[in-house]
Order: structure tokens, then C-alpha cells, then sequence
């Protein structure tokens, strides 16, 4: 027997080399595929993930939609952190946070923050704040245009702090609607009923320079009665004049010690607004309603309330599920014949 190994021909070298070179190209090829076939598998678990934690948060939502209850985080899940490249993780979670923002308004960053209950049965917004509100070329304030077109009109909102104002210089600088304060009660225990000192030097400035002329009350009540109450004062006060805009009712947190109704429940809040909104209502005229966004989430049933007009207080592009007819969106405009600053609206009613 001969144990020595056959020596091959050139030829035979080469061929044996390209035979290598083959098996070694499919090997690889081979690898690819099983690599794309991992990444395939990681993509589809990736989605029924998310689509496991959508289904399980819509049932949680219709389980549990109820107005002003604050649903923790981890309740919700915590930040959802997946075994994918940076970007698409980050794509997962601010599609869920989108989604999530259909079924709630968020106050904080994610995942540190508070959930609000979006309510069935109160309109939504249909206003486009990123692209349809801007101040036009050769105009002075902001106004709404959808699609281009003008349709909403400028406003202000003020009191007695403007001090005398010149109404036909606002009326001339482009102002259409002002929004006049009526009176407030007081923040003590006693909650007394006060007018505004420049409530009818404003009512007849505004009506003579031609402007629209709607009031607001600063409420401080803290039942139903006390509502009807604000009510029925400002509709003695507005008898002499022409009101074609809304009578508002203002809520809002003070931050100061002894306010009577900044602790007091929902419930008993949305009753005194309630007793308010149907008084005005009942007389003939239009009631709105004046707050921030946390404060109409947070601290109003809206679910009771939803049929009235909307007038939303936000600085920033609003982040408001809802209707609104009213946009205060700052507190420091400047307007030609009021000295100092004032709140700049635009009015979509």
C-alpha cells in the first residue's frame, strides 16, 4: 500500500482552489441570509410588542375612562426600552407617546408625568395651532387662517389694571372684540361680590370707538348658588349695554394662602361653574368659560361642562384635546392707547 498523497497537476491545483473559493462565497452568503433572517424576526417581535401594549392599554382606557383621575405612570408602563438600534427604539416610544396622547393630556416629560382622562363626550379640537395662527405681513396680531384664509378675529381682555384706555386707538390699530372684566370675589372666607371700578367706562369706550364688547367675572364660588349668584350680578351689570359676545366665567388656581376655592372639590367647582353657565344661559346670552389647560383637566368635570364655549389660556402651542372659541395666547401684548401690557386673544366664535 502506498501512503504517500497524490500529487496533483496544476490543473487540478487551480480547480480545487476555485472549489474552495465557491464553498467559501455561499458560506458567506449563506450567513447573510441567516443575519437578515434574525433581524426579520426582531422586527416582527418588535411590533407585536407595541401592538400588544396598544391593545393592552385600549382596553385599559375603555375600561377605565373616567374624568380627572390621575393614572400613574407605572400603572401605564414604564419607559419602554427595547434590544434595537437607538433610533429605532426611539421611534417605537414617540409613536407610542403619540398614541398615548390620544387617550390623555400629559403634564411633565414622559415617562415622569401626569395622565388626564380625554372625556367621550366633549368636542374635540379641530384647529391646526402649529400652521393656521401667525401674525400676517402687514398686520399687528395674531390671527387664525385656515388654509390661508382669515377667520378668526383679534381680541383683548381687560380691567380696571389697564387703567383709562384710548378706545378708538385700539379700535384703529385692528382690535375687533374686547372682553371686559365685570368684578370678582373676594379670596376670603366672606367671598364678597366686587364690580370692576372701570367695568362701565370700559363698556361705553368699547361700544362708542365700535368694538364688540363681551364681560368675564373672576369666580371665587364654591357651589352651585354662589354661581347663580356671580350670574346674576353681571347680568344686572351688562342691562345698559349691548352684550354680543359670550359672559365668562374666569376659574383659576391663586397662588396665595386663604383662597377659598382653590382646594375645593371637583365636583363642587363644576357645580358652582354649573350654576353660572345655566343662569347666563337661561337670560339669553352665551356663557364661555375662561381656564388654563391643567386647570380645565385637572380641576373641572368636564364632562358636566362640556356643551359650553371654551376660552383657553396657554403661552405655548396648545396641547388641548378639545374645542376652544377663545385663544388668550399672551399675557404681555402691546396695543396702541393702553399703557402697559394686556391679553392678546384670537377669537374663533
Amino acid at each position: 500500500m502506498n501512503d504517500k498523497e497524490p500529487v496533483l497537476s496544476e490543473q487540478e491545483q487551480e480547480k480545487e482552489e476555485k472549489d474552495k473559493a465557491e464553498k467559501k462565497e455561499r458560506n458567506g452568503i449563506r450567513a447573510e441570509r441567516r443575519k437578515v433572517k434574525i433581524l426579520a424576526i426582531l422586527c416582527i417581535s418588535l411590533i407585536a410588542v407595541v401592538v400588544a401594549l396598544i391593545v393592552v392599554l385600549i382596553v385599559q382606557i375603555r375600561k377605565n375612562r373616567i374624568l380627572g383621575e390621575t393614572v400613574e405612570a407605572a400603572t401605564l408602563d414604564q419607559k419602554i426600552s427595547f434590544d434595537a438600534p437607538d433610533d429605532l427604539s426611539e421611534a417605537v416610544t414617540e409613536n407610542y407617546v403619540a398614541y398615548l396622547k390620544q387617550a390623555y393630556v400629559l403634564f411633565g416629560t414622559y415617562p415622569d408625568c401626569q395622565y388626564f382622562k380625554v372625556v367621550d363626550d366633549v368636542k374635540r379640537d379641530d384647529l391646526d395651532f402649529e400652521n393656521d395662527f401667525y401674525t400676517k405681513e402687514g398686520t399687528s396680531y395674531m390671527n387664525y387662517y385656515p388654509g390661508g384664509k382669515k377667520s378668526g378675529k383679534v381680541a383683548i381682555d381687560v380691567s380696571e389694571y389697564q387703567d383709562t384706555i384710548d378706545w378708538a386707538a385700539v379700535k384703529q390699530s385692528g382690535v375687533q372684540i374686547a372682553i371686559i372684566r365685570a368684578g370678582f370675589r373676594g379670596y376670603g372666607e366672606e367671598g364678597k361680590i366686587v364690580k370692576d371700578t372701570f367695568f362701565d367706562t370700559n363698556m361705553q369706550g368699547a361700544t362708542a370707538a365700535g368694538l364688540q364688547v363681551g364681560t368675564y367675572f373672576f369666580t371665587e364660588a364654591v357651589n352651585y348658588d354662589e354661581g347663580v349668584e356671580e350670574a346674576k350680578t353681571v347680568l344686572e351689570m351688562i342691562k345698559p349695554y349691548k352684550v354680543k359676545q359670550p359672559i365668562i366665567i374666569d376659574t383659576e388656581k391663586i397662588d396665595a394662602e386663604g383662597v377659598r376655592a382653590n382646594d375645593i372639590s371637583v365636583e363642587d367647582r363644576t357645580q358652582a361653574i354649573l350654576g353660572f353657565c345655566e343662569t347666563v344661559e337661561a337670560a339669553g346670552y352665551t356663557p364661555m368659560i375662561y381656564a388654563s389647560t391643567y386647570w380645565f383637566v385637572s380641576a373641572l368635570d368636564l364632562s358636566k361642562l362640556g356643551k359650553y364655549e371654551f376660552w383657553l389660556a396657554a403661552y405655548d402651542t396648545p396641547q388641548f384635546p378639545y374645542h376652544v372659541e377663545g385663544w388668550q395666547y399672551a399675557s404681555d401684548g402691546s396695543v396702541p392707547g393702553i399703557n402697559g401690557n394686556v391679553d392678546m386673544n384670537v377669537w374663533m366664535r
